[in-house]
Protein backbone atom coordinates (compact mmCIF):
# COMPACT_ATOMS: atom_id res chain seq x y z
CA UNK A 1 0.00 0.00 0.00
CA UNK A 2 1.33 3.73 -0.79
CA UNK A 3 1.54 5.53 1.97
CA UNK A 4 -1.40 8.16 2.62
CA UNK A 5 -0.85 11.80 2.56
CA UNK A 6 1.49 11.50 -0.29
CA UNK A 7 -0.23 12.32 -3.14
CA UNK A 8 -0.32 15.84 -5.36
CA UNK A 9 -2.07 16.94 -8.07
CA UNK A 10 -2.73 19.15 -11.08
CA UNK A 11 -5.82 19.90 -12.91
CA UNK A 12 -6.41 21.13 -16.67
CA UNK A 13 -9.58 23.12 -17.02
CA UNK A 14 -10.83 23.54 -20.69
CA UNK A 15 -13.18 26.59 -21.59
CA UNK A 16 -14.87 28.13 -25.09
CA UNK A 17 -15.28 31.74 -23.80
CA UNK A 18 -15.01 35.28 -24.62
CA UNK A 19 -15.21 39.22 -23.64
CA UNK A 20 -18.18 40.62 -22.13
CA UNK A 21 -17.44 44.24 -23.27
CA UNK A 22 -14.97 43.57 -25.84
CA UNK A 23 -14.09 41.82 -29.20
CA UNK A 24 -10.34 39.89 -29.22
CA UNK A 25 -9.06 39.66 -32.74
CA UNK A 26 -7.07 36.47 -32.51
CA UNK A 27 -6.79 34.02 -29.19
CA UNK A 28 -3.34 35.35 -28.16
CA UNK A 29 -5.15 38.76 -27.41
CA UNK A 30 -8.08 37.08 -25.17
CA UNK A 31 -5.04 35.41 -23.18
CA UNK A 32 -2.97 38.17 -22.58
CA UNK A 33 -6.80 39.71 -20.73
CA UNK A 34 -7.36 36.97 -19.41
CA UNK A 35 -3.74 36.79 -17.83
CA UNK A 36 -3.96 40.37 -16.91
CA UNK A 37 -7.36 40.08 -15.02
CA UNK A 38 -6.12 37.19 -12.91
CA UNK A 39 -3.02 38.36 -12.04
CA UNK A 40 -4.78 41.47 -10.60
CA UNK A 41 -6.94 39.09 -8.50
CA UNK A 42 -3.78 37.32 -6.99
CA UNK A 43 -3.22 34.31 -9.54
CA UNK A 44 0.21 34.00 -10.96
CA UNK A 45 0.02 33.07 -14.10
CA UNK A 46 1.52 32.79 -17.35
CA UNK A 47 1.01 32.58 -21.17
CA UNK A 48 2.09 28.88 -22.49
CA UNK A 49 2.24 29.38 -26.28
CA UNK A 50 3.86 26.90 -26.91
CA UNK A 51 2.10 24.11 -24.23
CA UNK A 52 5.55 23.25 -23.20
CA UNK A 53 5.78 20.42 -20.95
CA UNK A 54 8.94 21.17 -18.45
CA UNK A 55 8.75 21.34 -14.86
CA UNK A 56 9.09 25.28 -14.98
CA UNK A 57 5.70 25.70 -16.37
CA UNK A 58 3.96 23.82 -13.46
CA UNK A 59 5.36 26.40 -10.51
CA UNK A 60 2.36 28.62 -11.41
CA UNK A 61 -1.17 28.68 -13.38
CA UNK A 62 -0.55 28.85 -17.06
CA UNK A 63 -2.48 29.34 -19.97
CA UNK A 64 -2.95 27.45 -23.13
CA UNK A 65 -4.13 27.20 -26.43
CA UNK A 66 -6.32 24.27 -26.27
CA UNK A 67 -6.88 23.24 -29.98
CA UNK A 68 -9.63 20.53 -29.36
CA UNK A 69 -12.05 23.35 -29.36
CA UNK A 70 -12.71 24.85 -32.39
CA UNK A 71 -12.53 28.92 -32.59
CA UNK A 72 -15.98 30.80 -33.35
CA UNK A 73 -14.39 34.14 -33.92
CA UNK A 74 -18.23 35.49 -35.17
CA UNK A 75 -19.17 35.02 -32.11
CA UNK A 76 -15.95 35.87 -29.69
CA UNK A 77 -15.07 32.73 -28.56
CA UNK A 78 -12.12 30.96 -28.50
CA UNK A 79 -10.80 27.57 -26.97
CA UNK A 80 -8.60 28.11 -24.10
CA UNK A 81 -7.13 25.78 -21.39
CA UNK A 82 -6.06 26.67 -17.10
CA UNK A 83 -3.18 24.60 -16.69
CA UNK A 84 -2.89 25.14 -12.51
CA UNK A 85 0.33 24.40 -10.96
CA UNK A 86 1.26 20.72 -8.99
CA UNK A 87 -0.47 21.31 -5.88
CA UNK A 88 -0.01 19.30 -2.40
CA UNK A 89 -3.69 18.01 -1.37
CA UNK A 90 -3.33 19.93 2.31
CA UNK A 91 -3.37 23.63 0.22
CA UNK A 92 -5.16 26.33 -0.61
CA UNK A 93 -6.08 25.32 -4.02
CA UNK A 94 -10.17 25.44 -3.50
CA UNK A 95 -9.75 28.97 -2.84
CA UNK A 96 -7.89 29.66 -5.48
CA UNK A 97 -10.04 27.92 -8.10
CA UNK A 98 -12.97 29.71 -5.94
CA UNK A 99 -10.93 33.04 -7.32
CA UNK A 100 -10.57 32.40 -11.01
CA UNK A 101 -13.44 31.41 -11.58
CA UNK A 102 -15.02 34.84 -9.88
CA UNK A 103 -12.44 36.45 -12.35
CA UNK A 104 -13.55 34.92 -15.17
CA UNK A 105 -17.42 35.45 -14.68
CA UNK A 106 -16.87 39.12 -13.82
CA UNK A 107 -15.59 40.13 -17.60
CA UNK A 108 -15.57 36.66 -19.83
CA UNK A 109 -18.75 35.04 -21.15
CA UNK A 110 -17.75 30.65 -20.52
CA UNK A 111 -20.30 28.68 -22.79
CA UNK A 112 -21.12 24.89 -22.03
CA UNK A 113 -19.53 22.87 -24.73
CA UNK A 114 -19.26 19.11 -25.18
CA UNK A 115 -15.75 20.00 -26.78
CA UNK A 116 -14.24 20.73 -22.74
CA UNK A 117 -13.38 18.84 -20.55
CA UNK A 118 -11.25 18.82 -17.22
CA UNK A 119 -8.09 16.95 -16.93
CA UNK A 120 -6.83 15.97 -12.93
CA UNK A 121 -3.55 14.55 -12.90
CA UNK A 122 -2.70 12.99 -9.94
CA UNK A 123 1.39 11.83 -8.37
CA UNK A 124 2.38 10.13 -5.10
CA UNK A 125 5.67 12.21 -3.72
CA UNK A 126 8.39 11.34 -2.92
CA UNK A 127 8.25 8.23 -4.77
CA UNK A 128 5.96 7.74 -7.92
CA UNK A 129 3.32 5.23 -7.42
CA UNK A 130 4.88 1.52 -7.90
CA UNK A 131 3.91 -1.28 -10.29
CA UNK A 132 1.45 -2.68 -7.92
CA UNK A 133 -0.38 1.07 -6.73
CA UNK A 134 -0.55 1.55 -10.65
CA UNK A 135 -2.55 -2.17 -10.73
CA UNK A 136 -4.56 -1.50 -8.12
CA UNK A 137 -5.65 1.71 -9.23
CA UNK A 138 -6.02 0.62 -12.64
CA UNK A 139 -8.12 -2.49 -11.00
CA UNK A 140 -10.36 0.17 -9.36
CA UNK A 141 -10.59 2.07 -12.69
CA UNK A 142 -12.24 -0.87 -14.47
CA UNK A 143 -14.18 -2.41 -11.57
CA UNK A 144 -15.06 0.98 -10.78
CA UNK A 145 -16.33 2.66 -14.46
CA UNK A 146 -20.33 2.14 -14.51
CA UNK A 147 -20.90 4.01 -11.31
CA UNK A 148 -18.00 6.91 -12.94
CA UNK A 149 -20.44 6.59 -16.18
CA UNK A 150 -23.23 7.87 -14.47
CA UNK A 151 -21.44 10.88 -13.14
CA UNK A 152 -20.51 12.09 -16.43
CA UNK A 153 -22.53 13.40 -19.61
CA UNK A 154 -23.56 11.06 -22.58
CA UNK A 155 -21.08 13.02 -24.08
CA UNK A 156 -18.01 11.77 -21.75
CA UNK A 157 -18.85 7.68 -22.25
CA UNK A 158 -19.83 5.10 -25.20
CA UNK A 159 -18.98 5.85 -28.56
CA UNK A 160 -19.24 9.26 -28.32
CA UNK A 161 -16.55 9.69 -26.59
CA UNK A 162 -13.22 9.09 -28.44
CA UNK A 163 -10.63 11.38 -26.13
CA UNK A 164 -11.71 9.12 -23.39
CA UNK A 165 -12.89 5.25 -24.43
CA UNK A 166 -13.18 2.79 -21.74
CA UNK A 167 -9.29 1.20 -21.19
CA UNK A 168 -11.46 -1.73 -21.71
CA UNK A 169 -10.76 -0.81 -25.15
CA UNK A 170 -6.86 -1.37 -25.57
CA UNK A 171 -5.83 -4.15 -27.06
CA UNK A 172 -5.13 -5.69 -24.10
CA UNK A 173 -8.18 -5.77 -23.05
CA UNK A 174 -10.30 -5.50 -25.40
CA UNK A 175 -10.51 -9.31 -26.35
CA UNK A 176 -11.85 -10.42 -22.93
CA UNK A 177 -15.31 -11.71 -22.30
CA UNK A 178 -15.72 -10.29 -18.65
CA UNK A 179 -14.72 -7.86 -16.28
CA UNK A 180 -13.22 -10.15 -13.90
CA UNK A 181 -10.86 -11.35 -17.21
CA UNK A 182 -10.09 -7.82 -17.11
CA UNK A 183 -8.50 -7.72 -13.54
CA UNK A 184 -6.81 -10.91 -14.14
CA UNK A 185 -5.01 -9.47 -16.68
CA UNK A 186 -3.74 -6.29 -14.71
CA UNK A 187 -2.79 -9.13 -11.69
CA UNK A 188 -1.05 -10.70 -14.32
CA UNK A 189 0.67 -7.50 -15.61
CA UNK A 190 1.34 -6.68 -12.57
CA UNK A 191 3.42 -9.90 -11.52
CA UNK A 192 5.96 -8.50 -13.86
CA UNK A 193 7.10 -6.25 -11.23
CA UNK A 194 7.46 -3.33 -13.42
CA UNK A 195 5.05 -0.36 -14.01
CA UNK A 196 5.34 -0.89 -18.03
CA UNK A 197 3.47 -3.99 -18.37
CA UNK A 198 0.38 -2.49 -16.60
CA UNK A 199 0.29 0.74 -18.58
CA UNK A 200 0.62 -1.48 -21.75
CA UNK A 201 -2.35 -3.86 -20.95
CA UNK A 202 -4.69 -0.47 -20.43
CA UNK A 203 -2.95 1.99 -22.55
CA UNK A 204 -2.59 0.37 -25.90
CA UNK A 205 -4.00 1.49 -29.32
CA UNK A 206 -4.45 -0.35 -32.11
CA UNK A 207 -1.74 0.21 -34.84
CA UNK A 208 -4.39 -1.00 -37.26
CA UNK A 209 -6.35 2.20 -36.62
CA UNK A 210 -6.45 5.60 -38.79
CA UNK A 211 -3.64 7.43 -36.19
CA UNK A 212 -1.34 4.12 -36.11
CA UNK A 213 -1.59 4.08 -39.84
CA UNK A 214 -0.72 7.23 -40.55
CA UNK A 215 2.19 7.35 -38.07
CA UNK A 216 3.22 4.29 -39.63
CA UNK A 217 2.72 1.74 -36.71
CA UNK A 218 3.31 -2.23 -37.21
CA UNK A 219 2.34 -2.76 -33.59
CA UNK A 220 -0.21 -1.59 -31.27
CA UNK A 221 1.42 0.87 -29.38
CA UNK A 222 0.82 3.22 -25.90
CA UNK A 223 -1.13 6.00 -25.99
CA UNK A 224 -3.00 7.13 -23.57
CA UNK A 225 -4.72 10.52 -24.53
CA UNK A 226 -7.79 9.06 -25.67
CA UNK A 227 -8.30 6.69 -22.63
CA UNK A 228 -10.36 7.61 -19.82
CA UNK A 229 -7.20 6.99 -17.60
CA UNK A 230 -4.16 7.84 -18.37
CA UNK A 231 -1.51 6.08 -16.93
CA UNK A 232 1.71 6.77 -19.54
CA UNK A 233 2.87 9.35 -17.43
CA UNK A 234 4.11 6.68 -15.24
CA UNK A 235 6.67 5.33 -18.17
CA UNK A 236 8.29 9.08 -18.37
CA UNK A 237 8.95 9.38 -14.47
CA UNK A 238 12.43 9.02 -14.52
CA UNK A 239 13.08 8.70 -18.38
CA UNK A 240 11.25 11.59 -19.34
CA UNK A 241 9.84 9.24 -22.31
CA UNK A 242 6.99 9.30 -24.39
CA UNK A 243 7.96 12.17 -26.35
CA UNK A 244 7.51 15.13 -24.22
CA UNK A 245 3.65 15.04 -24.31
CA UNK A 246 2.35 13.80 -20.97
CA UNK A 247 2.87 15.01 -17.30
CA UNK A 248 5.67 13.15 -15.86
CA UNK A 249 5.25 10.80 -12.87
CA UNK A 250 1.32 11.32 -12.80
CA UNK A 251 -2.15 9.55 -14.18
CA UNK A 252 -5.01 11.22 -15.50
CA UNK A 253 -7.99 11.19 -15.02
CA UNK A 254 -9.48 12.53 -18.26
CA UNK A 255 -13.40 11.80 -18.05
CA UNK A 256 -14.73 14.37 -16.31
CA UNK A 257 -16.97 17.12 -18.07
CA UNK A 258 -15.87 20.90 -18.67
CA UNK A 259 -16.24 23.23 -15.74
CA UNK A 260 -17.95 26.20 -15.61
CA UNK A 261 -17.71 27.24 -12.19
CA UNK A 262 -15.38 26.48 -9.15
CA UNK A 263 -17.45 24.06 -7.97
CA UNK A 264 -17.49 22.16 -10.92
CA UNK A 265 -13.27 21.66 -10.69
CA UNK A 266 -13.36 21.01 -7.05
CA UNK A 267 -15.77 18.34 -7.33
CA UNK A 268 -13.49 16.34 -9.87
CA UNK A 269 -10.60 17.31 -8.21
CA UNK A 270 -12.08 15.93 -5.22
CA UNK A 271 -13.39 12.63 -6.65
CA UNK A 272 -10.15 11.96 -8.66
CA UNK A 273 -7.33 12.74 -5.68
CA UNK A 274 -9.69 10.13 -3.52
CA UNK A 275 -10.91 7.57 -5.53
CA UNK A 276 -6.41 7.48 -6.30
CA UNK A 277 -6.41 7.58 -2.60
CA UNK A 278 -9.37 4.56 -1.86
CA UNK A 279 -7.94 2.62 -5.19
CA UNK A 280 -4.35 2.89 -2.98
CA UNK A 281 -6.64 1.33 -0.13
CA UNK A 282 -8.10 -1.04 -1.84
CA UNK A 283 -4.63 -2.66 -3.35
CA UNK A 284 -4.82 -5.72 -5.58
CA UNK A 285 -8.14 -7.24 -3.62
CA UNK A 286 -10.40 -6.48 -6.31
CA UNK A 287 -11.05 -9.91 -8.55
CA UNK A 288 -11.95 -13.04 -8.57
CA UNK A 289 -15.50 -15.22 -8.11
CA UNK A 290 -16.21 -14.52 -11.98
CA UNK A 291 -16.85 -10.79 -11.92
CA UNK A 292 -19.30 -10.02 -14.59
CA UNK A 293 -20.22 -6.27 -13.67
CA UNK A 294 -19.01 -3.59 -12.30
CA UNK A 295 -19.76 -1.46 -8.96
CA UNK A 296 -22.58 0.72 -7.51
CA UNK A 297 -23.13 4.25 -6.72
CA UNK A 298 -23.18 3.40 -3.57
CA UNK A 299 -19.99 1.26 -3.59
CA UNK A 300 -18.07 4.28 -5.86
CA UNK A 301 -19.03 6.50 -2.52
CA UNK A 302 -17.64 4.00 -0.26
CA UNK A 303 -14.40 3.46 -2.10
CA UNK A 304 -14.16 7.82 -2.24
CA UNK A 305 -14.96 7.72 1.23
CA UNK A 306 -11.87 5.53 2.24
CA UNK A 307 -9.60 7.69 0.38
CA UNK A 308 -10.87 10.95 1.99
CA UNK A 309 -10.15 9.14 5.19
CA UNK A 310 -6.92 7.94 4.20
CA UNK A 311 -6.04 11.38 2.67
CA UNK A 312 -7.19 13.05 6.35
CA UNK A 313 -10.16 14.73 4.53
CA UNK A 314 -13.45 15.62 6.54
CA UNK A 315 -15.41 15.55 4.24
CA UNK A 316 -15.86 14.97 -0.37
CA UNK A 317 -16.93 18.44 0.04
CA UNK A 318 -18.70 19.02 -3.68
CA UNK A 319 -17.99 15.70 -4.86
CA UNK A 320 -21.43 15.22 -2.36
CA UNK A 321 -23.33 17.81 -4.61
CA UNK A 322 -22.14 16.29 -8.15
CA UNK A 323 -23.43 12.44 -6.57
CA UNK A 324 -27.03 14.12 -6.19
CA UNK A 325 -27.15 15.56 -9.57
CA UNK A 326 -26.63 12.39 -10.90
CA UNK A 327 -27.81 9.65 -8.64
CA UNK A 328 -31.37 9.30 -10.06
Amino acid sequence: MEAPNSFQFGVEIELLMGSRKKAHPNWKALAKDVSKRLLKAGIANHINETNDKSPDNYREWSIVQEVTIPNQPAKNLWGLELVSPVYPIHTYWASDLTTIFTTLHASFTLVPSPNCSTHVHISSTPHPLSASGLAALAKAALYYEPALDRLVPASRRGSAAYWCQSNRASPGLRGLASLGDCLAAVDAAEAAGAVRPVVEVVNLFPAASAYGRAHGKVRDFVRGKVYKWDFTGMLSASSGGAGGQTVRGTVEFRQPSGSLVADDAAAWVTLAVAFVAGAMAVGLSLGGGGIDHGASMEELWALLASGAEMLGWESLGAVEGLFEQRRS
